[in-house]
């Protein structure tokens, strides 16, 4: 029977969700007893002010997100030092997603899913899982070897896509760096207060302290080549895949920090704003909101509806321009709700510690601005 690479990653993804989810399960037997673990998401997305969702304990997609999301208190509880857990669960999510959108396979983007899949699998130490991935993963090897017509033996493993050191110079259309100001000397983290929520009727088994940002962090998912095919529809399909799940995890999120973690992605470190653009194209294309200010927001919520904000310390690389003034406003309605008297100097002081920041810097000042026009 000829080998189907569509096929074959369906059969992948569909044989480790059954794995993960007594896994996971097991993580949460004794905190949860009378729940399903996918309570837990359900109080993630109260944390963050998104609308409710219905979770499913063996879809997926819903089980990558325990591995690739800070679970509040919990942090990262399957993941270790390495960030290991974290990094397949976004790669295979990139996977998942292309499959989703029906995206085309080809033998060595096969390879790689099953490869992701063997590796999760051998963490978690799941040896009666195991023997499955690694038959499709073998399959594939084969259909791979066949395909480029290498005989067995001179290989072991495919290729795999190596990110491109490709530099193609800086993106003249992004904002000003705040690095011409020069950075913070020292640590500035928000204050305590800032992650103090109203108390809630029912306890959370991931606390009820607001969330802080948490940035994306890329994974190799392809190479320049699907960059250059743009706008092939296989090109557009990954780009889009990769992109949705970028805005998931970190927005609202500016197009510049979208399309560079998405040029990262596929290997390319700068950007021209010619390459920007294309990503941004499909970026919109793919149906995510992109506002007046440039900001692209997640599917269920908008720059009307979110109430929330991501403290964060200086520690974080997120430029105050990637940081949208809805975002900075609702971090000023808090502040000021707590401290009624405090004057307009003193809100800007503490608004931009909570964003890691002492200095008004002309970037900081602009933002600020644009903030307060939303108050």
């Amino acid at each position: 029977m000829r080998f189907n690479p569509k096929l074959s990653v369906s059969a992948g993804l569909d044989h480790l969700a059954d794995r993960l989810d007594p896994i996971i399960a097991a993580r949460f037997a004794a905190d949860l007893p009378d729940h399903p673990w996918t309570v837990v998401l359900t109080q993630l997305d109260q944390l963050a002010g998104r609308p409710p969702k219905l979770y499913s304990a063996t879809d997926l997609q819903t089980q990558l997100k325990m591995f690739t999301r800070r679970l509040g208190k919990l942090g990262y509880p399957f993941d270790d030092n390495r960030q290991t857990v974290g990094t397949l669960g976004r790669e295979l999510t990139i996977v998942r997603n292309a499959r989703a959108h029906g995206d085309p396979f080809t033998c060595l983007d096969a390879w790689r899913a099953h490869d992701y899949c063997v590796r999760l699998l051998e963490y978690f130490g799941d040896k009666q899982g195991l023997e499955r991935a690694n038959e499709l993963r073998q399959e594939a090897l084969v259909a791979y070897v066949e395909e480029q017509g290498i005989a067995p033996a001179e290989i072991s493993s495919p290729p795999t896509s190596i990110a491109s050191s490709e530099s193609e110079g800086l993106d003249s259309t992004n904002s000003l760096t705040e690095s011409r100001n020069g950075p913070e000397s020292e640590l500035v983290s928000p204050s305590p207060e800032v992650f103090i929520r109203e108390p809630v009727a029912q306890p959370s088994i991931i606390g009820n302290a607001r969330l802080s940002f948490q940035p994306w962090e890329p994974v190799p998912v392809g190479d320049i080549s699907v960059l250059d095919d743009l706008p092939k529809l296989a090109a557009k399909q990954k780009v889009r895949a990769v992109a949705v799940e970028i805005v998931e995890a970190e927005g609202p999120i500016h197009v510049d920090r979208l399309a560079q973690h998405v040029a990262a992605s596929f290997g390319v470190r700068k950007l021209y704003s010619n390459r920007a653009s294309k990503i941004v194209r499909q970026a919109r294309s793919a149906g995510l909101l992109i506002d007046d200010e440039k900001f692209v927001w997640p599917d269920g919520i908008t720059p009307e509806t979110w109430s929330e904000f991501r403290p964060n310390s200086n520690e974080v690389d997120r430029p105050i321009q990637h940081i949208s003034p809805t975002e900075i406003a609702n971090a000023m309605h808090f502040l000021k709700q707590h401290s009624p008297n405090m004057s307009y100097d003193e809100l800007d002081s503490s608004t931009l510690r909570t964003f890691g920041r002492t200095r008004r810097t002309k970037p900081c000042a602009i933002q600020l601005e644009k903030a307060k026009a939303l108050l």
